[in-house]
């Protein structure tokens, strides 16, 4: 079955490497180099920010687990993140368009490693402090990062 997804996504990635070199001149968006720049920029740090967030994830259940915690204990830390997330995420593009989008992005920055030093507490309070504050950083990092390449570019 393994073998499968591993030919799913080979073939995919071919198909995606295969319409991107079929593209000509004229299919491409001409853009000016320091507009490429940043967007390279903004795409490095995105994408380290996205990465960091999707690698804590599948160990977080396992941390939990050798905390002692039961399925219900973690399941309730696992809806305070997602609820925390969805609770935040209404206001915090406003936020960030009030307050500044680099300063909502350093403010994910901030969140985020504060949501994972408590990780190292087997406390079920802070650990649930960390969930909230992981759901801020999640609303933030879909939002604010956006926004701010947006409005350096209309810039």
């Amino acid at each position: 079955m393994e073998l499968f997804y591993y030919a799913v996504f080979g073939g995919l990635a071919a198909v995606v490497a295969a319409l991107e070199l079929s593209k000509t001149n004229k299919d491409r968006i001409n853009t000016s180099t320091a507009f490429n720049s940043f967007k390279n920029n903004y795409l490095l740090v995105y994408s380290l920010m996205m990465a960091g967030d999707w690698l804590q994830g599948p160990y977080v259940y396992y941390l939990y687990t050798t905390y002692g915690f039961g399925k219900g204990e973690i399941g309730q830390l696992f809806i305070a993140g997602f609820g925390s997330s969805m609770l935040f995420g209404t206001i915090v593009g406003s936020l960030a368009d009030k307050q500044g989008r680099k300063r909502a992005c350093v403010t994910y920055c901030i969140t985020y490693i504060l949501s994972c030093i408590t990780k190292h507490s087997p406390q079920y309070k802070v650990l649930m402090l960390g969930r909230i504050l992981g759901g801020i950083a999640t609303s933030l990092l879909f939002s604010a990062f956006e926004s701010w390449l947006v409005a350096e570019h209309f810039k």
